[in-house]
């Protein structure tokens, strides 16, 4: 089994269920087992559902596999690193709501302007972390997971 299974069976192996709702999920994530950020666990999600081991119906994350079936091996702790596929730029995005009260449309539209400003030279995270820096916010963590992203391409 992966450590992206491992990952999504826990809050419901915790809380004995197959659904959660969203908030409540993204919580057990974050806080009660503090694996991740808020933003990063709600990344995660977003991840495992495009690859299809939850689901979203209405507001409820649902497992689609057997959380019976899975054996979280003791002491278990995911290894970050292992998503650093989960949207990067959603991640920044999200950084910078929590940060400036600012909604998602109008961070993507100054992330839009500077793509035109700068003619398209830059991609939308390597933009988005400038924006983020433009309103003071730490991003470090997420430049060279960016960079590392960028020579993948």
């Amino acid at each position: 089994m992966s450590d992206i299974l491992y990952t999504a069976a826990m809050p419901f192996k915790r809380k004995g269920v197959d659904s959660m709702k969203e908030n409540d999920y993204v919580m057990a994530l974050s806080m009660d087992l503090n694996w991740f950020k808020p933003a990063a666990a709600r990344a995660f999600v977003k991840a495992a559902i495009k690859t299809g081991i939850l689901s979203m119906e209405m507001d409820m994350i649902k497992a689609q596999f057997n959380v019976e079936d899975v054996e979280i091996p003791v002491g278990f702790i995911p290894n970050s690193a292992s998503f650093t596929k989960i949207d990067i730029f959603e991640q920044i995005i999200e950084r910078i709501m929590e940060n400036t009260g600012d909604d998602k449309q109008s961070i993507i539209a100054r992330i839009n302007q500077k793509k035109s400003e700068t003619r398209g030279l830059f991609t939308i995270e390597v933009l988005g972390i400038l924006v983020a820096r433009e309103c003071g916010i730490q991003v470090d963590d997420l430049i060279e997971r960016s960079y590392e992203e960028l020579l993948r391409k």
